[in-house]
C-alpha cells in the first residue's frame, strides 16, 4: 500500500570527512541527524528514528555519559526538534502511531519520550544488545538509557528476522510491518547490532539505509577509514550490509537511498520536495 514521506533533521554532531570516506580531505564536516515522517492511509502516522533532541545534552552534562558529548559535538537549536516541526506541520505529537527505530545511538532515539501515545517497534537482536546495559558498557554501544521513555518497554514491539518468510533478492529477509508492503524492514547491521532500515512502497520507492552509508560516495564504492572499526558492531557486517545497499541501487536506479548523515543527500531532498 503505497505511503508517502517526508525527512527531517534534528541537529548534526561534526565529524571528520576523511573518516566517513576513506581518502577524503581531513575536514570537519556536518553529520545531519534525519529522520523520516511517513504518512499510512491506515495506520496513520510513523516516525523511523528521532534524530537528537535537547534531553542529549541534559543526559550527557556528567560522567561517563558526557564523553559521548566530548566525542561527538551536538548543534541542536529548540526548533528543530523533531515534536516541534511536526508541530510546525500541524502533527501533534500524540498523533503519531509508531516509531521505528533503526539502532539505539542516541542521535536515533533521543526525540522518542516527545511521543506519548507512540508504540516502538526494532529488531529483537538490537533491543538485546542494549537493554541490560549501563555506564561505561552502554556508552561503548553509543547507547544512553536514560533517554528511553520510562514506559518504554510497554510500548516497546520486537521482531525477529529468523522468523520471516519474505525474502528480497538484494535487500534479504524482510519483516512486512503492516503486511501490505507499505513499509518493509531489512537488517543492516555492522555499524550496531541489529540495526535495520526500511524500504517504502511510495513514489519514489525509498530505502531508508540509517547508518549503513553515512555519505552517497559510500553507496560509491567508498569505504570509511578503517579507524572506524573502533566503535562499529562488527566491520564484516557493516561491508556486507553496504554491499547489500549498493546491490538494491545497482537494481533499483530509480529508488532515493537516503543514508541518515549525508548532508549533500539531504539538501538533494530538500531541492525535489522530499525534505524539510
Amino acid at each position: 500500500m503505497p505511503v508517502s514521506f517526508k525527512v527531517f533533521s534534528s541537529g548534526y554532531c561534526v565529524a571528520g570527512q576523511h573518516h566517513a570516506q576513506r581518502g577524503a580531505k581531513a575536514k570537519k564536516i556536518r553529520f545531519y541527524a534525519t529522520w523520516a515522517l511517513i504518512q499510512h492511509p491506515q495506520h496513520g502516522n510513523i516516525l523511523f528514528d528521532t534524530g537528537y533532541a535537547q534531553r542529549f545534552h541534559t543526559v550527557s552534562a556528567t560522567w561517563p555519559e558526557k564523553i559521548y558529548a566530548l566525542l561527538t559535538p551536538v548543534t541542536l537549536a529548540p526548533e528543530e526538534e523533531a515534536h516541534f516541526q511536526l508541530s510546525q506541520q500541524g502533527i501533534k505529537p500524540e498523533v503519531i502511531d509508531w516509531i521505528v527505530i533503526s539502532h539505539f545511538h542516541a542521535d536515533h532515539i533521543a526525540g522518542l519520550a516527545d511521543f506519548p501515545n507512540a508504540k516502538f517497534i526494532c529488531s529483537d537482536t538490537a533491543w538485546n544488545d542494549v537493554k541490560n546495559t549501563r555506564g561505561i558498557k552502554a556508552l561503548k554501544k553509543g547507547f544512553l538509557p536514560a533517554l528511553l521513555p520510562s514506559d518504554f518497554e510497554n510500548r516497546l514491539h520486537t521482531f525477529s528476522f529468523s522468523d520471516s518468510s519474505e525474502v528480497h533478492p538484494q535487500l534479504g529477509p524482510m519483516v512486512d510491518v503492516f503486511r501490505d508492503k507499505s513499509i518493509q524492514l531489512c537488517s543492516l547491521s555492522g555499524h550496531a547490532k541489529g540495526m535495520i532500515g526500511a524500504l517504502l512502497d511510495s513514489s519514489p520507492s525509498v530505502l531508508l539505509a540509517s547508518d549503513a552509508a553515512w555519505l552517497k560516495e559510500n553507496l560509491e564504492g567508498k569505504l570509511p577509514h578503517p579507524i572506524v572499526r573502533l566503535f562499529f558492531d562488527s566491520w564484516t557486517d557493516f561491508k556486507d550490509s553496504l554491499d547489500k545497499v549498493r546491490a538494491f541501487h545497482k537494481a533499483n536506479p530509480e529508488a532515493l537511498i537516503i543514508p541518515c548523515h549525508c548532508e549533500a543527500t539531504y539538501r538533494h531532498l530538500q531541492t525535489l520536495g522530499y525534505a524539510i
